[in-house]
């Protein structure tokens, strides 16, 4: 009987968690092992995706500028930034931020999507010039980012 109510629990766990989509960019391979959205290039540039409690509730423009100002007050160097509409109208917005990994200088980009009581991160990482040559078929893949809840 417990394990029937912790199946249930579960299953009602589980179902308020949204589940998200996104085209795979071109040159990555899906990270199979991993939960959510996880992507590799055979250079390994990474793109995965993690959520956090829209809390306090704010829309996209605050949390998009709370993170610039978060990230760049620990060092990392804004390297550019925008907002966008995916092909399905979902607003979101991209900043990447230059940081020092052991010799070389490696780019991280984080894209928020916030959705109700949920944020939505996409994050993508890699060398500099690496990440450069797989930008913009990130850019293209995060138009097809959807939340299914």
């Amino acid at each position: 009987m417990k394990t029937l109510a912790a199946l249930a629990l579960l299953a009602t766990l589980s179902a308020c968690a949204p589940t998200y989509t996104m085209t795979a960019p071109d040159g990555f391979v899906r990270y199979e092992k991993r939960k959510g959205l996880a992507f590799i290039t055979a250079d390994g540039v990474q793109v995965r995706s993690r959520t956090v409690k829209n809390y306090p509730k704010a829309d996209l423009a605050f949390w998009a500028d709370a993170m610039e100002r978060h990230l760049v007050a620990r060092g990392y160097l804004l390297h550019g930034k925008g907002c966008f509409k995916t092909a399905n109208g979902r607003d979101g917005c991209t900043a990447e931020f230059v940081l020092p990994h052991g010799g070389e200088d490696w780019v991280l980009a984080e894209t928020l999507f916030v959705h109700g009581e949920q944020i939505a991160l996409v994050e993508a990482t890699g060398p500099f010039d690496r990440y450069k040559k797989a930008a913009p078929s990130i850019a293209k893949a995060l138009m097809s980012f959807e939340v299914a809840d």
